[in-house]
């Protein structure tokens, strides 16, 4: 059966927080975080439908507006959605990277010296329009 892609509106409701780097550090978590390459996205969101723990999200730009630290802001300039995991609800049960039409996900070790955090995955404008053509589901 065809399925076509229809406009979905893109989160505005999330807060974004800095997590203490302490509380990171606390209690076993995997190594591995999963990571989004933003250059092949195609903004289908099926790693956001079909993920069991509700834990990934395709965000708006506008979340990092007013934030205090303008390196935040900059990173997601001239993005149309940025992407989000959850990394206390990830389990890493790899639904989502299987999921995904183009191999965007992955899993990655954060870099020494980043202290927990990682770039945003700000996928870009330009490639809004490869959701809107027709696909079909596996």
């Amino acid at each position: 059966m065809p399925f076509t892609k229809t406009e979905v509106d893109i989160h505005t409701d999330y807060v974004v927080q800095a997590v203490d780097p302490a509380w990171l550090s606390q209690g076993v978590r995997s190594p591995k975080h999963l990571m989004l390459d933003p250059d092949n996205c195609i903004l289908c969101r099926a790693c956001e439908d079909v993920c069991p723990w509700n834990c990934i999200y395709m965000l708006s730009p506008g979340i990092v507006q007013g934030a205090a630290d303008g390196a935040t802001a900059a990173e997601v300039e001239g993005a149309y959605a940025v992407f989000v995991v959850d990394d206390n609800a990830c389990t890493r049960c790899s639904v989502c990277v299987e999921r995904c039409p183009t191999d965007t996900l992955y899993y990655a070790r954060l870099p020494e010296g980043t202290s927990g955090r990682r770039t945003m995955a700000a996928v870009p404008t330009s490639q809004k329009a490869d959701v809107e053509r027709e696909t079909e589901r596996p």
